[in-house]
């Protein structure tokens, strides 16, 4: 993965601002996008959950500056037919709150959603996490082994981009140097759409009709919601370079599954390493797929899901 790629992805808060044509519309998005699910306790956050259906439970987990709502667009409700699906908001995203301290770390993030998974009384899940959500499956993986039954990274974001500090994170400069470049990323799309930026993130595919009416692009525009992205994304690469070493000691069939066509999670830099130190991990690489293989491939992540519940 090369790090330019996955800023400008994944800056995406800010940049549909601008897309938008300026600063979040006033009012309050939850009147047009609610919660679409149930609220459990994890340590003292409130953490909002779309849960459907009955039998082995699937925990979905979205990417960058998204929402639970990504996932209900098509493939949630799909999985729930033959299983118990349960997509969260992040924390930190849609409607689920933000740790007050380490809030970017996935090892954070997973902890509270495994408490939440317990709150709602599932076991053994199957993991699902895309892009960045990948990173939350797998730290929960490594907090959680003998109580996960594996784990589907798509399109994930999983090895560091770089092994070692870079002097801007050694010095501080570079929290600085992620806000000017929200701020870069901004400016330039001042002329742009949502439309547009979202099927720059699709691409080579293009949005299914009706996502984007879906997927509610103003939660994304609230101000937390942009700290909180810059948050996660200031905060991955360091708590890459700490996770990925153990990722050796992860037994679980792992189910890698990416794009060809990805100009982000590119497969030498992400999938075929992460692939390459997993003892239990298969690799699927899907041709002429983007980023959003979820969308773009669903049947394959289906097909994932049953291979990992076929070895329970």
């Amino acid at each position: 993965m090369d790090r330019r790629h996955f800023l400008t992805a994944t800056s995406g808060a800010a940049l549909l601002s601008a897309c938008a044509g300026g600063p979040p519309p006033i009012g309050d998005p939850s009147v047009e996008y609610p919660p679409t699910g149930r609220f459990v306790d994890a340590d003292g956050l409130r953490i909002h959950a779309w849960d459907q259906g009955e039998g082995q439970p699937v925990v979905l987990i979205h990417g960058a500056g998204g929402n639970l709502r990504d996932w209900t667009y098509d493939l949630a409700p799909r999985i729930a037919t033959g299983h118990r699906a349960i997509a969260f908001d992040r924390p930190g995203f849609g409607y689920s709150d933000r740790a007050p301290e380490r809030g970017g770390d996935p090892a954070v993030q997973a902890r509270a959603l495994l408490n939440a998974t317990r709150a709602l009384g599932a076991k053994r899940p199957i993991l699902v996490g895309h892009s960045w959500g990948a990173a939350v499956a797998m730290a929960w993986a490594l907090a959680d082994p003998d109580g996960v039954a594996g784990v589907v990274n798509v399109s994930g974001a999983t090895m560091p981009w770089s092994t070692k500090p870079m002097l801007a994170e050694v010095i501080g400069l570079d929290e600085v140097l992620i806000g000017f470049y929200f701020d870069y990323l901004s400016s330039g799309a001042a002329d742009g759409t949502i439309e547009r930026f979202i099927t720059r993130n699709f691409r080579p595919q293009t949005p299914p009709k009706g996502y984007i009416d879906h997927v509610g692009i103003p939660l994304a525009l609230r101000p937390e919601s942009v700290a909180a992205n810059k948050d996660d994304i200031r905060s991955l690469n360091t708590a890459l370079r700490r996770q990925s070493p153990d990722y050796p000691r992860i037994t679980l069939p792992v189910e890698v599954v990416s794009g060809l066509a990805d100009p982000i999670i590119r497969p030498d830099r992400q999938p075929r390493p992460l692939a390459s130190v997993l003892p239990n991990a298969n690799l699927t690489l899907l041709k002429n797929v983007g980023h959003m293989a979820h969308h773009a491939a669903p049947d394959e992540i289906l097909a994932a899901i049953d291979r990992i519940e076929a070895r329970i």
